[in-house]
Order: structure tokens, then C-alpha cells, then sequence
């Protein structure tokens, strides 16, 4: 039915009446003469469609049936074509779009990046775009296999690749391999040491021969662990030592705060710079040339769709906001909150696991400046391992 209404459209048909006379003597005459006509429509002024170049064909049987035939509408390519004849700009500018649709379709319109989690979309468009495929690129030089395999190898973490060109877009799967748990090695052999002073809470002990037990006080670097055992012939063995060893100690922590600081405050004034982004060309919308002065930018993009469809195309604008320093004091609240949170922080890395008892505050204002010190009383593993170096 669809391809019967386009052969119509493509040839072009009247849609005309039927006036006076005998309209059924018409249509007789006309099946008699083989003219087909479609769409008939009933009544004294009914008419129906025929093909155009076959119009002129029904006026003998009109005559015969004493009718007047009126065309009421023309549809078709070939009226379409009469209609545009007398404009030749549209036929122009039909003919430069068809040119630019076939050559926009023979490129790269969008790059869509899936399956990363470790790898930034970024870094693999850049790889992507240094091995040849980037917005813009030729559909025909881009070379899926050898693509992908020179950015796996920029990445190693990638484990598999694959590139599809479905239309304008390219579409990037990746699969990355599976971080392996780190392997503790125990070829080696080595014994536990002490690698703080305290007093020994807990031992947990995995391999080797302790040598000292709960509630024993040790120094930094004495042996908790030794590597030699002793088996049950009263003979001598070597092992990798391995213990967990939980001891009460002291530490102490300081930290410095200078109250006086700077900072930047925008003073309001904004520049706005806003490019055209066409297939990785940067076309200039506002000409507004780098502000001279201190100033903070930020950046943003405005990508383009068309129905769901990434173009290529978007808005690349740059916010300049002038910014000026100023000098400003901390409050004592302000200073000792500061202090307590990078004493937070120190404890943290110090300690790896460990818990804090037991502490003592002191503050020593001088000046602008604070010394915050705490004297820690905690319980952390204090069980480190000694290489031991055969020859």
C-alpha cells in the first residue's frame, strides 16, 4: 500500500470533479476506455484522482456523458518540481545540505567511552585521539583492532578493548583486569622486633618462638619473635616469624599554627569567554581576549543531541572571576580547631590501626602562633619484621 502511494506521488495525479451531465455515463466510459481512476467519491459534483498525464484523456468521455471536469488539487513530484522550477536558490541550498550530510556521515560525530572505572574517560580520549580517532576523524582511516591495541598498551589495567563505528558514533567498551590481592612472602626468613617502646597488652603469636610475654616492658628494636624453633628432636629450624604483638606506649605530637593567613575573596567582577566547539575546533562566539590581572577560572561544556544523539558539536565556556588577596587573623577557637585537626590526621598515619587511651593537651601561644602538643598514651602493634640475611 505504501509503495502504490509513493509510484502515485513519484508520477504525480489530479484529484478533480464532476459537473452537469450524467456522472455514471462518465465513469462508465472511462472503464470502458481503461482510464483508472481511484478514490470515487458519490454525488452529482463527486469526482475522483487520476494520474496526471492521463487528465487530458477523460475529456472525450466527459464530452460523450455531457460533464465538465474541474481539477481541484495537483500533487505529485513532477508538480512539486514545476513549483520549485522558478526558485533555483532552494535547489542550491538542497544541494550543498545533501553534500554536507554526505560528508558529515562519512565522519566521527561523538566518542562514548563505557566500562572504565579506574581509567579516566579523559586519559583514553586522549590515547584514542593520538592513535587517530577523535571527533572529526575520517570513518574510512580509523582502524578499530590497531586502535585499540595501541591504547591497552598505555593502559595497562585495560584488559580487553573494542571499538564499534555504528553511524557517526564510536563506541568504546572497556573491561578492565582484576586488581590481584597482594601475596605476603614467606620464603624469606625474619624475626618480630619491637618497633616502639611500651608495655606488651596482648600476643598473638602465628609462627616462630616468642620471647617475651603479656605484661613484659620492651624497648624499640628488641626481639619479640624469634625465627628459630625448635622441634620436638631438640633440633633447630628457620621460619618466617609472624606475630601480632599489642603494647601500651607513649607517643608525643606537636603541631604549628600560624595565625596569621592570607586568602583570596572575589571582588566581583566576571569575564566570560564562550567558544563554538565543532569537531574538536574551537571557534571564537565572543571575542573577549584573556583578562590581565589575578584572576580564578573554571571551565564548562554544553554538549549538543538530537534526539538522544550526541553532535558534534557543543558550547565551551570559561568563567574569568577577578579575585584580590587579603590578610586576615585566626581566632584562637578558630586556630585550635585547625590544630586539633591536623593532630587528628598525625595520629591516624602514626598509629595504622592503633587506638589512643590516653591523652594531654598543652597550648603554648606566642605571638601569632600556636604550638599544640599532645602527650598520647595508646595500644597499636608494635610487631615488625626483621629481615635476617643468610650467606
Amino acid at each position: 500500500m505504501i509503495s502504490l502511494r509513493l509510484t502515485r506521488w513519484l508520477i504525480g495525479y489530479v484529484r478533480f470533479s464532476v459537473l452537469g451531465g450524467s456522472p455514471e455515463r462518465f465513469y462508465s466510459f472511462c472503464a470502458r476506455s481503461g482510464a483508472y481512476l481511484w478514490d470515487i467519491a458519490a454525488g452529482r459534483s463527486g469526482g475522483a484522482c487520476v494520474a496526471a498525464r492521463r487528465y487530458r484523456l477523460l475529456r472525450a468521455p466527459a464530452r460523450r456523458a455531457g460533464c465538465r471536469l474541474r481539477v481541484r488539487e495537483r500533487r505529485g513530484l513532477p508538480f512539486l518540481l514545476r513549483r520549485t522550477g522558478r526558485h533555483p536558490g532552494l535547489w542550491a541550498g538542497a544541494a550543498v545540505f545533501a553534500l554536507i550530510v554526505s560528508v558529515l556521515s562519512r565522519q566521527v560525530w561523538c566518542i562514548r567511552v563505557t566500562g572504565n572505572a579506574s581509567v579516566p574517560v579523559s586519559g583514553v580520549e586522549q590515547a584514542l585521539a593520538s592513535a587517530g580517532l577523535s571527533q572529526g576523524a575520517w570513518k574510512s582511516a580509523v582502524e578499530p583492532q590497531k586502535t585499540a591495541q595501541q591504547v591497552m598498551l598505555k593502559f595497562p589495567q585495560i584488559r580487553w578493548m573494542s571499538i564499534n563505528l555504528k553511524g557517526s558514533a564510536a563506541e568504546v567498551v572497556i573491561q578492565e583486569k582484576t586488581a590481584k590481592p597482594p601475596i605476603e612472602n614467606r620464603k624469606n626468613l625474619c624475626n618480630i622486633k619491637a618497633s616502639a617502646t611500651g608495655q606488651i597488652v596482648s600476643m598473638k603469636v602465628y609462627a616462630g618462638t616468642p620471647m617475651v610475654q603479656k605484661g613484659d616492658a620492651v624497648v624499640e628494636g628488641q626481639l619479640l619473635v624469634s625465627a628459630v624453633v625448635v622441634d620436638k628432636l631438640g633440633g633447630n629450624t628457620l621460619t618466617h616469624a609472624s606475630a601480632e604483638v599489642v603494647a601500651e606506649t607513649t607517643r608525643s605530637l606537636s603541631v604549628k599554627i600560624d595565625r596569621k593567613r592570607q586568602k583570596t575573596v572575589p571582588t566581583g567582577k566576571t569575564v566570560y569567554r564562550r567558544n563554538l566547539d565543532l569537531f574538536g575546533a574551537r571557534l571564537p562566539v565572543s571575542f573577549q581576549g584573556k583578562p590581565r590581572g589575578n584572576y580564578r577560572v573554571s571551565r564548562e561544556k554544553f554538549g549538543l543531541s538530537l534526539f538522544g544523539t550526541p553532535l558534534p558539536a557543543g558550547l565551551y565556556q570559561e568563567r574569568w572571576d577577578e579575585v584580590r588577596t587579603v590578610d586576615y587573623t585566626l581566632a584562637k577557637d578558630q586556630a585550635r580547631a585547625l590544630a586539633k585537626r591536623e593532630l587528628a590526621g598525625q595520629e591516624k598515619k602514626l598509629l595504622n590501626g592503633g587506638r589512643v587511651t590516653g591523652e594531654k593537651i598543652t597550648e603554648n601561644w606566642a605571638g601569632g602562633t600556636l604550638v599544640y602538643s599532645a602527650k598520647l598514651t595508646c595500644q597499636e602493634n608494635i610487631a615488625k619484621e626483621s629481615e635476617i640475611f643468610l650467606k
